[in-house]
């Protein structure tokens, strides 16, 4: 208790940039996610802040119908508040408050960014796809999910997050510190929070991780919990030459991600980008793939199957599926394949 005395104390001596969370719902139930450049876990405004919670709903609304952000000095007071928007969404925003006449502390980086959980693509607002370097001909578009984690090293709990993505259980959150490798080969460390929410999209309904990321300086930097066969073998061990591995949500039979230390495969379409090909597999092959799919259920499965190249055209290979374990309840599909020819 007195340890927790002692740092809101300090924070009120020192002000810092509060992160908030609102993931699209003005429904004034918002968390704060990161204090000064530290992150939380979904801390409610009321118990966190419990004086000034009810300014910053306030401001949250003021910025979420001007789209801009706000700067307001009076009453002895001076207020900096920074919206996250992904289109007209409201992800998130960035607020400090401190005594007129004194100035903010530099705006932690941030940016806010959704994944469809059903088509495995992801998007990113223009402050998250600058912060993460994705090239300029990407941004403001949707790319695949797997363009993405080719990006990022995921962090211990990535068997969680691999669940959160197979399963889609709208109402489900999740955080983690991910490092964020840019094109230049500098990388960054990005602490995350998402909420899973469910949207009806051209006459379906769709299940969205709705997220935003600031950067942060603390945190462990641990590996990945390494993904496991059903029958417990590791299944990122060295590839051999030729192969490739990837990871098959077997929902939607779409690619998750490739695995760690696989290659990946320059010439067949899989990024989900504006000059790619949609990656897929030749419509005479889909009843291979699905019989696959289907026969996982017993054992390992095999195919010759094609799939889209970069060029338009149609790439052969030979593939070879293995369930993957993600918890007791979830599983995925490993896809190793070589190209043939």
């Amino acid at each position: 208790m007195t340890d927790k005395i002692l740092r809101q104390e300090e924070h009120a001596k020192s002000p810092q940039w509060l992160l908030v969370e609102t993931f699209g719902e003005l429904d004034g139930n918002y968390t704060i996610v990161d204090w000064g450049g530290h992150p939380k876990e979904f801390l409610p405004l009321d118990k966190a802040v419990k004086g000034a919670a009810a300014k910053i709903r306030q401001a949250i609304t003021l910025v979420a119908r001007s789209g801009e952000p706000l700067s307001a000095t009076g009453a002895g007071r001076h207020v900096e508040v920074h919206p996250h928007f992904v289109g007209d969404r409201l992800h998130g925003v960035q607020v400090w408050a401190g005594t007129e006449g004194q100035a903010a502390p530099p705006r932690p980086r941030a940016g806010a960014w959704d994944i469809n959980l059903t088509t495995l693509t992801a998007l990113g607002s223009p402050e998250w796809a600058k912060l993460a370097d994705i090239p300029e001909e990407q941004r403001g578009s949707e790319r695949s999910l797997a363009n993405m984690f080719a990006q990022v090293r995921t962090d211990e709990k990535e068997l969680v997050a691999m669940k959160r993505i197979i399963a889609a259980v709208p109402g489900t959150t999740h955080q983690g510190i991910w490092t964020v490798y840019r094109r230049d080969g500098s990388a960054f460390r990005s602490h995350f929070s998402c909420r899973i929410d469910a949207q009806p999209i051209d006459g379906s309904t769709q299940r969205i991780a709705r997220g935003i990321s600031q950067e942060v300086f603390t945190g462990s930097d641990s590996e990945p919990e390494p993904l496991v066969l059903l029958e417990h073998r590791l299944l990122e061990a060295d590839t051999p030459p030729g192969e490739y591995r990837a990871l098959i949500n077997l929902r939607n039979l779409r690619l998750i991600r490739w695995v760690h230390g696989s290659p990946i495969p320059e010439e067949i379409a899989w990024r989900g980008i504006a000059d790619e090909p949609a990656p897929e597999v030749h419509p005479d092959d889909r009843p291979i793939m699905l019989d696959m799919a289907r026969g996982l259920a017993k054992s390992s499965t095999t195919g010759h199957l094609r799939v889209r190249g970069v060029d338009g055209g149609w790439i052969p290979i030979n593939a070879h599926a293995s369930l993957v374990a993600i918890d007791q309840e979830t599983t995925a599909a490993l896809l190793k394949f070589t190209i043939d020819g």
